[in-house]
């Protein structure tokens, strides 16, 4: 080989080395987070250095911005990921890192998931849940942190206030008893810095817990900044609730749901997080039961129904727990198969399985109801979306066994619909988003699959009032947005209840989410009454 040549390798071996080392750091710490799917949530997941099972650990819930959607399960991993995997931080916070994949924006389906994921994930104090993002995920953490404010302990959203064009999103009251530390550069031109003043102003009247950190000169990219600190951070505090710790994994781990929450997590009944099996058919169903303390013989059984996609651990934090403890009920949260396209679901005479889902829950509550002394007059079934086309389905197909259905943001499948000749008599309560852009209150939706087929949502009612011969009629406004028709006096004292919101779409509707209504309350109120008056 030429003198020349040989040098020319090796000045290029010198410069390929350094490059390649610091390629191989980079991959270091992208492998400590191991890449994971949650039913088609891909995610990444950082576990604790040293875990030892007998010690409770925290964990960041980390959202990413708009550079991170897709599908990959890798461009999720910002800045902030990087500094949490540096060895040093790993043994001074030992603790997990979640970090999920979106395809858009963070919404509450996006939260159910996270909330199934963490509920697997073992040894975790489940007063130590923090929440984090930049832009898009700053965003996503004041949404999320709306919808379940006494889930996390902290968040600390970065430049999260949304886009110039976003409507306002973020109830300030909601919120105030979060501790916050929110993170914006005062040049940002993505997302509005005065939105953030704005908020850091309404939570100081409410007396809330907010640091709100300013970066001199700075735009939208601080991402960066949030864990190490900068020189041209400001810090200001909304009053004396907020922890002054300036080092911010200091203060974020220091924060812990209130005494006041976390004595109210211990006067419950534990709730179970691992799934109970029950065979059917020669295959192994899942479910999980929630059952108060001291509940007596003879109390009623709901069925609590997830939706498409969904995981029945992640609706057990909606609400229908707290509202059993009150009323002294049993709550079923069956786990649905997977369809074809490897998705859970309910098969309410769909054309996307061939899972015996009618025979399964049937059964099961048969099985429960022996086995736990449940009331066989008052076993009931609630779902949401699919959950409430499968509701449709049970008390079409099962009346025997489930004495009323309610569906929320469902509706009746095609078959149930076409096949309505031969159904009986049985209440009846619909929640229905006016707006609701996946299963249309005008009956649009499409056929495939056999999802859609039956009418609009007012002629739906009016087969069920007339099925169960209503004879009195009463409208409420329940709430700026919610008008609530009840149709009573119906045969067996059957009644038929139907809830319109005005200006909602395809979300579980409840207090915090524009709605004005708790879903599961109103459920629970509408089993009560028609058990009692048949």
């Amino acid at each position: 080989m030429p003198f020349i040549s040989r040098a020319l390798l090796l000045v290029t071996l010198l410069i390929m080395a350094p490059h390649a080392a610091l390629a191989q750091a980079a991959s270091e710490w992208v492998n400590a987070y191991e890449a994971k799917v949650h039913d088609d949530l891909p995610y990444r997941l950082m576990s604790p250095l040293g875990f030892d099972a007998n010690q409770r650990y925290p964990v960041i819930v980390s959202l990413h911005g708009g550079g991170g959607k897709g599908s990959d399960n890798r461009k999720q991993l910002k800045q902030w990921n990087q500094q949490l995997a540096e060895n040093q931080i790993r043994k001074d916070y030992p603790c997990y890192v979640l970090a999920p994949q979106s395809t858009g924006l963070w919404d509450e389906t996006h939260l159910r998931m996270i909330q199934a994921v963490i509920a697997e994930l073992p040894a975790v104090d489940k007063d130590r849940i923090y929440m984090m993002g930049h832009s898009m995920g700053g965003h996503g953490s004041n949404i999320l942190i709306q919808l379940a404010p006494k889930y996390f302990a902290a968040i600390a959203p970065s430049a999260g206030t949304g886009l110039k064009r976003t409507e306002k999103f973020i109830d300030p009251s909601k919120m105030k008893d979060v501790p916050i530390w929110a993170f914006h550069g005062d040049q940002d031109k993505v997302c509005p810095y005065d939105r953030n003043l704005e908020l850091f102003n309404e939570l100081k009247e409410l007396g809330g817990n907010m640091k709100l950190t300013t970066f001199k000169g700075d735009g939208h990219g601080i991402a960066g900044k949030m864990i190490p600190g900068a020189d041209n951070g400001n810090t200001l505090m909304t009053g004396e609730r907020c922890d002054p710790e300036p080092d911010f994994l200091k203060w974020l781990f220091a924060q812990r749901l209130s005494g006041k929450q976390a004595a109210a997590e211990e006067e419950r009944t534990e709730v179970p997080s691992d799934f109970l099996k029950f065979n059917h058919g020669e295959v192994d169903r899942r479910y999980l039961i929630y059952r108060p303390k001291d509940l007596p013989d003879n109390a009623p059984l709901v069925f609590f129904l997830h939706g498409y996609r969904g995981d029945a651990r992640g609706y057990m934090e909606l609400g229908m727990n707290r509202v059993a403890d009150t009323n002294g009920f049993a709550v079923c949260y069956p786990q649905g198969e997977k369809d074809r396209k490897g998705i859970p679901h309910w098969n309410a005479r769909l054309k996307i399985s061939k899972v015996d889902d009618i025979g399964f829950l049937s059964a099961l509550a048969v099985h429960l109801q022996s086995t736990y002394k449940l009331d066989p007059m008052k076993t009931f079934a609630c779902g949401i979306s699919n959950g409430g086309f499968m509701s449709y389905t049970l008390v079409a197909e099962k009346p025997e066994v489930f004495k009323a259905a309610a569906s929320v943001i469902g509706t009746m499948s095609g078959f149930t619909w076409k096949h309505r000749d031969q159904i009986k008599p049985v209440p009846i309560l619909q929640i229905s988003g006016l707006n609701d852009e996946i299963v249309p209150y005008d009956g649009s939706m499409s056929p495939r699959g056999g999802w859609g087929g039956a009418p609009n949502q007012d002629v739906i009612m009016g087969f069920w009032k007339i099925l169960n011969q209503t004879k009195t009629e009463e409208v409420v406004k329940v709430s700026d947005r919610t008008t609530a028709h009840y149709y009573k006096d119906g045969v067996n004292g059957n009644q038929v209840w139907h809830y319109k919101i005005k200006k909602f779409g395809h979300r579980f509707p409840h207090q915090d989410n524009g709605a004005g209504i708790s879903s599961v309350e109103e459920i629970w109120k509408f089993f009560k009454q028609v058990s009692s008056s048949q």
